[in-house]
């Protein structure tokens, strides 16, 4: 019996230790580590308002070059387009930054941490490098980023392109982001998320291979940087989905939209949805079959020949622009 006592107490007091370490960070990784392991000889770094954010500026620099700005997915960073940009820098200016709560950019001592913000950085990042115009990508909670600016700002972008984009309006069962498991399960997952959960999240979404090492070990590093789930709590708080078809009835520049028909996070039938409340902007849908989310990671060489054609104009023959018939109109159509 005493054993058997022995044995509880041992268990609770090596399930509390834990939810102590968990509770006090002791798995967190400081921001200056994850520098040292994840910078690049192409990395750089520039103060916004405030904020350090971590940015590569490759290609040509003539100021006359043609540029495209490259924005990554939640809990990403801008290493996730390494394949795209080498792809993309023998044409054109390739800028890729770190959105605040992820990657190597810095905290934000105002803390505003939402799209708003992720804006106004591609905003001031551009105007500081000299680029006035400029194609944009982005994927997953990157492509919200690209087509409000985009409908702010039409002047500046030449042509668009959607990977899996987000934004799209949710409901509390369909919200990717939604809590899962148990309440013990959802304390542990906000504190910390091991090496297991990110192989098994990532295999998820990346549907026709295992998800490769290098991918999981980065997003289990970046998903324990010191003091992200403060930052990463008020971010969530701070999206607002908002009337997407108003905003991307604003958008004017060409719009290529890629989606994977695997993919379990954003379903294909939201890239249609998009290019119909495209009625500036002359769009084109293709999906590819038996990807997922992470699509320019699965079939990285036929996603950059799409991207690479959308941008030359190669696939202008193919976009269309939607036609509404206006309601009164409507009626009166026997």
């Amino acid at each position: 019996m005493k054993f058997v006592i022995g044995v509880l107490v041992a268990a609770v007091l090596a399930v509390g230790g834990y939810a102590g370490l968990l509770e006090y960070g002791a798995f967190d990784m400081p921001l200056k580590d994850l520098e040292a392991k994840y910078a690049k000889p192409t990395s750089k770094f520039m103060d916004i308002d405030g904020v350090r954010v971590h940015y590569m500026d490759e290609g040509p620099q003539d100021p006359a070059a043609p540029a495209i700005v490259l924005l990554h997915a939640s809990y990403m960073n801008l290493l996730t387009w390494d394949s795209m940009a080498k792809a993309l820098s023998s044409q054109y200016r390739v800028v890729r930054f770190d959105m605040p709560t992820n990657g190597l950019t810095g905290v934000d001592p105002k803390q505003r941490y939402s799209i708003e913000f992720n804006m106004q950085i591609l905003d001031e990042l551009t105007t500081k490098l000299g680029i006035q115009k400029f194609a944009l990508l982005g994927t997953s909670s990157g492509g919200p980023v690209a087509f409000r600016y985009a409908a702010e700002k039409p002047e500046r972008v030449t042509r668009m392109i959607l990977i899996n984009s987000a934004g799209m309006p949710r409901t509390a069962q369909t919200n990717p982001n939604r809590q899962r498991g148990t309440t013990i399960d959802q304390w542990i997952k906000d504190r910390h998320r091991s090496m297991t959960y990110w192989r098994e999240n990532l295999a998820v979404n990346v549907t026709s291979m295992p998800p490769p090492d290098w991918l999981v070990e980065m997003a289990y590093d970046m998903g324990r940087r010191a003091g992200l789930r403060d930052e990463a709590a008020l971010f969530l708080k701070n999206f607002k989905t908002g009337d997407p078809e108003a905003v991307l009835a604003q958008v004017k520049a060409p719009t290529m939209i890629l989606w994977g028909m695997s993919n379990p996070t954003v379903m294909h039938l939201e890239a249609n949805i998009i290019s119909l409340w495209l009625t500036q902007a002359p769009s084109l849908v293709k999906k590819y079959p038996k990807v997922g989310h992470y699509l320019y990671l699965e079939i990285p060489s036929e996603v950059e020949k799409d991207v690479l054609d959308f941008l030359s104009g190669a696939k202008d023959g193919d976009l269309r622009i939607t036609q509404r018939v206006p309601v009164a109109s409507a009626a009166k159509t026997p």
